[in-house]
């Protein structure tokens, strides 16, 4: 699966690490705490290019969803420093 004609303008994990961060969130959504099975990457990965298990959490397919149609609709995130800022606030909306 590619992104238009460009099938390989894609990331994918491997299936026994993404079986890794799902257990390691308990199969839990990260952001609502409903069950989840969505690998996403905290920075995205063409910001960061980092996959590690510290830019990885589980959401469900719903946040998955809105949060890829948030960033593609607004796409304010040019920089790494961007992303940076807007989680720190988002973090900080949740107290």
């Amino acid at each position: 699966m590619g992104i238009g004609h460009y099938p390989r303008l894609t990331y994918s994990q491997e299936t026994a690490y993404k079986e890794q961060i799902r257990q390691r969130d308990s199969y839990t959504c990260q952001l609502c705490g409903m069950p989840g099975r969505d690998v996403d990457h905290i920075v995205p990965y063409n910001v960061s290019h980092d996959s590690s298990e510290d830019n990885l959490r589980v959401l469900c397919h719903r946040c998955n969803l809105i949060g890829r149609r948030q960033r593609k609709n607004t796409n304010p995130f040019k920089t790494i420093d961007d992303w940076y800022d807007y989680l720190e606030r988002e973090l900080a909306s949740c107290d």
